[in-house]
């Protein structure tokens, strides 16, 4: 049998998410109690403006993201707006922009925090 990347590539972002990912719970207007899932929480800084020094003022902004895994984003109908909460980070973050879709087995939202 002929080796498959996109399978390799399938196994690798199930095995990095049930290892790396922690336990959130996600909530919108359509639930009445939070449901526990398992996400992965990204952050990181961008810099704006001044690259070139050419005296601009430069600004630093963090971008969040959550990762879903799809199979539980799916079955969860995560949505704009819904909540997620991370209690082992002590961090609620609402979904506002899901990304295009990059490959197999993951849902990434950017997020803001409230």
């Amino acid at each position: 049998m002929a080796f498959s990347f996109a399978e390799a590539k399938a196994q690798l972002r199930r095995a990095v998410h049930s290892t790396l990912g922690v336990a959130a719970f996600y909530q919108d207007d359509s639930m009445s109690t939070p449901q526990p899932i398992r996400v992965r929480w990204h952050s990181k800084i961008a810099r704006f403006g001044d690259l070139e020094s050419s005296g601009w003022a430069e600004r630093i902004e963090g971008i969040d993201r959550v990762i879903f895994a799809a199979v539980d984003a799916r079955q969860l109908n995560v949505r704009y707006a819904g909540r997620v909460t991370i209690p082992e980070y002590g961090i609620e973050l609402i979904l506002d922009a899901m990304e295009p879709a990059d490959g197999p087995e993951e849902e990434i939202w950017l997020v803001a925090r409230p």
